[in-house]
Parts: structure tokens; C-alpha cells; sequence
């Protein structure tokens, strides 16, 4: 049986879920849940996203973290999708627990069991595509 595809559905499944954790000028921790990113090389990793709170945080302080959405994370990761940073406090509302990143200035989310921590090595526009340099994968203990 054969099926075709339209160009607006997702043919590569499962896709990943990437918690995206930067901090504003203020230094108020946000999250976005992001689909589209991949390993793009060692210690690289290639995310690609929307203008988004996030991604002005990003252009601000250059730094992020990347959790990994879990089955037992799913609730939280869907709230960080499906709200707007712009408009609520995310982190202080799902009610997770933060702490700053050792590398780099991030946020770490420690119900999220693995997080990245990096720096961002390149951009580009038209969609934004975040090229970032991984600084050192670390295994955040849940308390």
C-alpha cells in the first residue's frame, strides 16, 4: 500500500522533544518546547525555531540549555508548548525547580533528567536556525 504525504505533515517520527531554557535580561528563567533539532556534528547540535521569547533571549546572552522530554515529563513539556513566555512566567507556573547552569548562562530545569549546556556558534534567519556549539552533556539529579 502506498501513502502520500503533504509537505505540512511530519513524515520523520517520533520526533525528539527539546526543552529550550534561556534567561531574559532580568534574569527570569523561560523554557519552549521545540520539535525541530538534531545532532549536527560531535559535540553540535542544530535546533531550529521560530521567533519566540526564547529566541530573543538567545540573541541577547548567546547561551541555552536542551533538556530531553520524557514520559515523565510530558505534562510539564506540553504546558511549555502550548503557553507563551511572552505573556506568563512558564517555569514559575508549571512549578519546576531551577538552578543556573555551571558552563554557561542558563537555566537548568531539574525535573528534566539529562540537559545540555551550550553556546550558541552560529545563526542564521528565514526560519531561525540555531547552530549551537555543546559545551558538556550532564546528568541533572532530580531531587
Amino acid at each position: 500500500m502506498q501513502r502520500e504525504f503533504s509537505a505540512k505533515q511530519s513524515i520523520i517520527t517520533p520526533e525528539a522533544v527539546f526543552i529550550i531554557g534561556t534567561y531574559d535580561e532580568n534574569g527570569v528563567p523561560n523554557a519552549m518546547n521545540a520539535a525541530w533539532g538534531m545532532q549536527s556534528d560531535y559535540g553540535e547540535i542544530t535546533i531550529q525555531l521560530a521567533k519566540h521569547k526564547t529566541t530573543d533571549n538567545l540573541k541577547k546572552s548567546g547561551a541555552f540549555t536542551v533538556a530531553f522530554g520524557t514520559e515523565s515529563t510530558v505534562v510539564i513539556s506540553d504546558y511549555f508548548g502550548i503557553e507563551s513566555g511572552n505573556k506568563i512566567n512558564k517555569i514559575e507556573q508549571a512549578g519546576c525547580h531551577v538552578r543556573k547552569s555551571a558552563h554557561v548562562n542558563a537555566p537548568v530545569i531539574e525535573e528534566y533528567p539529562v540537559t545540555l549546556e551550550c553556546k550558541v556558534k552560529v545563526t542564521a534567519m528565514r526560519p531561525a536556525f540555531w547552530s549551537a556549539r555543546l559545551w558538556r552533556c550532564r546528568r541533572t539529579k532530580r531531587s
